[in-house]
């Protein structure tokens, strides 16, 4: 299966997904794990409060898929009878214990929901049950693990910074995309950062001025001890070139204990005028 398949299947499981209706701060992204890509879908918005305390436990529980491609991704007309697995496993659980489903992670055939739950007893069984009685022509899996610290979820579902870096200008690059940008033409393209000090903001930008960048705006907010500025470079905006630049200066900025807040562009066409 071509990467560009598997960017549509987990756009698709993002959208299909029971969870996500229910919860604002769902994200998306493709991984690699024991050598074949996966998709994870994670609710970002967890991170905060995690770890809950009142759920000390991980129930990790889903089938295997019976069409799967060679790169171990479910077949795109199977993800329907795949999502009516995993619901009926989160209503079983909620039968038995309240919980909070963190995450899905599709890998090698498989399509796992990640659950936390107050207590765990009689979900093994009960989750038993309901496969053999209702899906019989698939196999599953059932782990349940005590992970009072949400370890699977903040190490292993929630992205890394660069992933969620990758994330964010995925975003913003699509968008450009739908709006009719090739991306390959170099235009201005306009970076956010913010620091605590006016002498941290004044280090940063000598530090990037002599690397090509130039200074558009400063803001201040000395309320918040917010110090802005705005640089601007000329660069093409494919992914490639936009996750360097971004984990560059990113890196640049923590060197000034500052807060690097994204970037924007405007479109190919608009650049010509």
């Amino acid at each position: 299966m071509k990467f560009s398949n598997l960017l549509y299947t987990a756009i698709l499981l993002l959208v299909s997904s029971p969870a996500y209706t229910q919860v604002e701060q769902w994200d998306t992204y493709i991984t690699r794990f024991d050598g074949k890509p996966g998709s994870v879908l994670v609710d970002m918005g967890l991170y905060q409060s995690a770890p809950d305390k009142k759920y000390p436990n991980v129930v990790i529980t889903g089938p295997q898929a019976n069409k799967c491609g060679d790169q171990g991704m479910s077949d795109a007309e199977e993800i329907e009878e795949l999502e009516n697995m995993l619901s009926a496993s989160g209503n079983f659980i909620t039968g038995v214990t309240p919980r909070i489903l963190a995450g899905t992670f599709t890998n090698n055939c498989k399509r796992l929901n990640y659950y936390y739950v107050k207590d765990t007893v009689g979900i093994r069984n009960a989750l038993a049950r309901m496969y053999a009685r209702s899906y019989k022509n698939y196999n599953y899996f059932i782990t349940i693990k005590h992970d009072p610290e949400w370890l699977t979820y903040r190490t292993f579902l929630y992205p890394d910074e660069a992933t969620q870096n990758w994330m964010a200008n995925s975003k913003l690059v699509k968008k450009l995309i739908g709006e009719g940008d090739s991306l390959k033409k170099p235009r201005n393209v306009y970076f956010d950062f913010y620091f605590s000090s006016d002498a941290e903001r004044s280090s940063f930008a000598a530090s990037e001025l002599v690397k090509g960048y130039q200074q558009v705006q400063l803001t201040e907010s000395k309320k918040q001890r917010a110090y802005g500025i705005v640089l601007s470079k000329q660069t093409p905006v494919t992914m490639d070139d936009i996750n360097r630049i971004t984990a560059e200066l990113k890196v640049d900025t923590k060197k000034f204990s500052g807060t690097y807040a994204g970037w924007r562009s405007m479109r190919e066409k608009e650049a010509k005028k």
